[in-house]
């Protein structure tokens, strides 16, 4: 082809005729074509219907290439903004405009995400493998397609959004490299996986009950009564009792194992370290979710380490269907606009080196090249997050040593390694100034926890003799990349369980189905196996002793002593209950009994992989609805499950709930303050307390935004809010810590136990219910009985008021006038606010669904604040294997492809898909993406 000619076919911006050029799309109108990007061959891209780009090329660079430029083209402004935030350069940004955003970067130096990134480029770079060979070149080329966007946007020939242009100025944007996309990739691992505020916050409430009941020497009635409750308040046993599988993989059901399956014996020693109030206290400032409070506060690490983020996944064998495999998913991740997920689908052939082909669609996280989750037309994978503990806190004891500082470790000194980062503060990329903190690491343990000074957004010098280090698997550099990259290429589940091999830290719920008809499922990553000393605790019989989820002495004794074989990480394929489900709940029922670490030994190691589960409602619910469905299981029953809003708390508690509004027919008998509150009440309160129980006795748990069962959710989750002021808040109050650092998960737990398992909790005598239900402050004593009741005066008098739905008639009590969605972007502009202002008579889009329901629409329980949060279904995925077919995909995403809201791609997979709950056939062949393709790009 000639130079003219060439360029005469860019001028026109039509299509070449040439055939020996000619490309799967050329049936598509063209809107672009493009040239002098030193592309291998020509490459065409497909945007169909639904906004998705489908990039066909001959080389894995071309595809990169193609891929960096078109996503840079739709999602630009949340690229940099996402690797900002795990590299922790947002301040230069935003720190100039709002000064918490510097805590933010403070906050992620500390995790090192980019020089670990760094040192896993340079390891790629230096293999001769074939496979790291063409990950090298994926990801270069992502980057300088990336990069040639960019240069293109500054030329003019592409503008952006006028309302992302007031957040976001290209002219100032850094170039994009290979380390920025390792880094997002370790950000998003870390986001899935980090436990360590958690561990504190578990370890601190602990020691504050421990001191203040069990072990207070006081005589205050209150505290004698309450002594021995630090078990009360500490409930491992979920609400939902139904694992994924029974038990830790090949420990009895493998001949070839060396375990007897016997329970682990606590003989061996180990203690909780004693700590100063002023340690956590300093940890717990670190960790603060509450600090960020400046115009751009929702940029702190809580954005994306949100404490109700969950998922579902699950899939069906042919065995319960008519002959398919079925593969379901919905990620519980943020919901910002744009969306946090990047719809993307990339084909490759090549003629010459077959070894490089690939077609896989999927979502990745925009600045991640290739795809995360997703489809190759034989094998389909989704994941959930595991909930593995990988992270330790250590106390460590420092003293002074010729190096400077050092702790105590195995009897000898080590010195303290510290680390310098330099901090840039500016206004959308204009430098304003800069400063260098220094870091301080435990190299057998990791990095000490630091002070930031919230006024000078400053680290605080440490001067104190004890500090925590954390541990974690995400502190080594990792490949992570590769398990994707060998995932993408998987012909069947086994290929994935092999491709999962590299997937070190960041555990998941990996659940897949193949072409095969085989359904699978792992957790694969690096476990710790700790020394046997960190598995001593037990609450009744060694409250003292050392566990993996409380702080560990750092002196030595605790450490990691290797992982958790492979063998025994949970997973498992083709089980015989014909279906796989996750729901971020315990997978091998560990934590059944209340006690998470009587687990069997095997081949000498205590196994242990997690407590800090789900309630375990969620999978309860998609097991039961699979079990139930109606046979031959279909995709319609998969979408179905998905958008399910049955009220799972509610199933489970509203029917001791109304055992208690029973007895205002008969107040007499036990509980013995039953019937003197009852004869307290006025006629209008006994009035509310029969419309509570009117509301809740005909309802079917279901949770829609008005009509039937609107205003019985509407009192349910109001008074499980008051029930937990009533009953708990008080203990919390009197242990000096703050309930509302113990997520959900926990606290319902509690609830579920105290109405149903009463015989689990130390028992008032004045009552015989458990004492936790005393209103401490009172002078009376209180039952559970009568504090349901007071809950659920409190909930109807709540609801009546101007602050609820200023009605006393229940009919007009509507679910979705309070639970309502608010979808906004990470920097503040509420221009790019869905619904927009002004759209709807309502703030957000009224939500059905309540706490821990399938279809995730969690508003939380401490407030009265019923806004869904700004989390939930990411994506609503469904796969399906049908013998002898390219697996097919159904899809919703809540939002658009194309963050510009000129666009018709801007939100239309939001208002068409997502909120009228109803999925798209994804195109995945070519003439699928030609039926439905709007116009094509050329890339010469």
């Amino acid at each position: 082809m000639t130079v003219w000619r060439s360029v005469l076919c860019m001028l026109a911006l039509v299509a070449c005729s040439d055939d020996s050029v000619r490309g799967p799309f050329d049936k598509l109108p063209q809107d672009a074509a493009l040239t002098g990007y030193g592309l291998d061959g020509r490459v065409q891209v497909a945007r169909d219907r639904y906004g998705v780009a489908h990039i066909h090329a001959t080389t894995v660079g071309d595809a990169g290439f193609v891929q960096g430029y078109v996503m840079a083209h739709d999602r630009l402004a949340q690229m940099d903004l996402l690797r900002r935030f795990g590299a922790g350069t947002l301040a230069e940004l935003f720190g100039a405009l709002d000064p918490s955003v510097i805590d933010t970067d403070l906050e992620m130096r500390v995790h090192r995400m980019r020089p670990l990134a760094e040192a896993t480029w340079q390891a790629l770079q230096q293999s001769t493998d074939p496979t790291d060979a063409q990950i090298v070149a994926l990801l270069q080329r992502f980057s300088d397609g990336v990069n040639a966007f960019v240069t293109d946007l500054r030329d003019e020939k592409w503008t952006l959004d006028p309302a992302v242009l007031e957040s976001f100025d290209p002219q100032r944007f850094v170039a994009w490299t290979p380390v920025d996309s390792l880094v997002l990739g370790r950000f998003q691992a870390f986001a899935l996986s980090w436990s360590t505020p958690f561990e504190l916050d578990l370890d601190e409430l602990y020691a504050h009950v421990r001191a203040n009941f069990d072990l207070s020497t006081s005589t205050q009635p209150a505290r004698v009564a309450r002594k021995g409750i630090s078990k009360d308040l500490l409930i491992f046993q979920p609400v939902g009792l139904v694992p994924t599988i029974d038990g830790f993989p090949n420990v009895t059901t493998d001949t070839g194992s060396s375990s007897d399956g016997s329970p682990r014996k606590r003989s061996v020693t180990g203690a909780r370290p004693a700590i100063a109030q002023a340690t956590y206290d300093r940890a717990r400032g670190f960790f603060s979710r509450s600090i960020h409070t400046g115009a751009f506060g929702a940029l702190g690490p809580h954005a994306f380490l949100h404490p109700f983020a969950g998922s579902n996944n699950w899939a069906v064998s042919p065995a319960l269907t008519d002959g398919a495999a079925l593969l379901a998913t919905d990620q519980h991740l943020q919901l910002p606009n744009p969306s946090i997920f990047y719809p993307t689908h990339l084909i490759i052939e090549n003629t010459n080196d077959p070894s490089v082909n690939l077609d896989v669609l999927g979502i990745t996280f925009p600045g991640i090249p290739g795809v995360i989750l997703g489809s190759n037309g034989k094998v389909a994978w989704s994941a959930t997050v595991s909930e593995h503990d990988v992270n330790d806190l250590y106390r460590e004891t420092i003293m002074a040593c010729p190096a400077g500082s050092c702790v105590e470790h195995d009897g000898a000194q080590v010195p303290i390694e510290p680390f310098d980062e330099t901090i840039v503060v500016g206004a959308l990329g204009t430098e304003t100034e800069r400063f260098t903190v220094t870091y301080e690491n435990v190299p057998h343990h990791g990095p000490l926890i630091p002070e930031i000074d919230r006024t000078t957004h400053r680290l605080v010098p440490r001067t104190a003799t004890e500090a925590l280090s954390v541990r974690y698997t995400g502190y080594e550099p990792s490949f992570e990349i590769r398990a994707l990259w060998n995932l993408a290429h998987a012909a069947n589940v086994d290929d994935g369980f092999r491709a999962l091999s590299d997937f070190h830290f960041g555990s998941q719920n990996w659940t897949m189905i193949d072409a095969e008809q085989n359904i699978a499922w792992t957790t694969h990553a690096f476990v710790p196996d700790r020394a046997p000393a960190a598995y001593t605790w037990n609450a009744a019989t060694n409250p003292n002793g050392a566990a993996p989820f409380f702080i560990l002495d750092g002196r030595g004794g605790f450490d990691w002593v290797g992982a958790v074989s492979p063998r025994y990480v949970p997973h498992a394929k083709n089980p015989p209950q014909g279906y796989l489900a996750t729901a971020n709940a315990d997978p091998v029922g560990a934590t059944f009994d209340n006690d998470p670490l009587n687990q069997p030994v095997v081949d000498g190691h205590p196994l242990y992989v997690g407590v800090s589960y789900a309630a375990g409602v969620r999978e309860e619910r998609i097991a039961t609805l699979i079990e139930q469905a109606p046979r031959p299981v279909t995709y319609e029953t998969m979408a179905q499950i998905q958008h399910d809003t049955h009220s799972n708390v509610g199933a489970h508690l509203v029917p001791k709930i109304l055992e208690a509004l029973a007895r205002l027919d008969t107040p007499t008998g036990a509980p013995a303050d039953l019937a003197p509150y009852l004869a307290s009440l006025s006629a209008a309160d006994k009035a509310r307390l029969a419309t509570a129980r009117g509301v809740l006795q005909g309802w079917m748990f279901a949770t829609p935004v008005d009509g039937d069962g609107s205003a019985a959710t509407a009192v349910f989750n109001a008074w499980v809010h008051f029930f937990l002021e009533r009953a708990l808040r008080d203990e919390f109050v009197a242990a000096s810590f703050d309930m509302n650092r113990i997520d959900d998960n926990a606290l319902i737990r509690i609830v579920y136990a105290l109405l149903t398992r009463p015989e689990m909790f130390k028992p008032f005598a004045a009552t015989g219910q458990p004492v936790v239900c005393d209103d401490f402050t009172s002078t009376t004593d209180d039952s559970c009985t009568t504090m349901i009741l007071r809950a659920a005066l409190d909930a109807v008098t709540y609801l009546e008021s101007p602050q609820g739905f200023a009605s006393a008639d229940p009919a007009a009590w509507r679910w979705g006038q309070l639970h309502q969605l608010l979808i906004q972007p990470l920097f503040p502009n509420t221009a790019l606010n869905l619904p927009r202002p002004g759209e709807l008579a309502t703030t957000g889009f009224p939500r059905a669904g309540d706490n821990f329901a399938i279809n995730r629409a969690d508003h939380g329980y401490k407030d009265l604040d019923f806004s869904q949060f700004a989390d939930g279904p990411a994506q609503r995925f469904l796969a399906i294997a049908n013998p002898g077919e390219p697996i097919a995909v159904k899809w919703q995403l809540p939002g658009g492809a194309i963050f510009d809201s000129r666009s018709p791609h801007y939100r239309d997979l939001l208002d068409q898909y997502y909120l009228p709950e109803q999925h798209f056939d994804a195109p995945f062949s070519i003439d699928q993406i030609v039926d439905s393709g709007e116009y094509r790009w050329d890339f010469q």
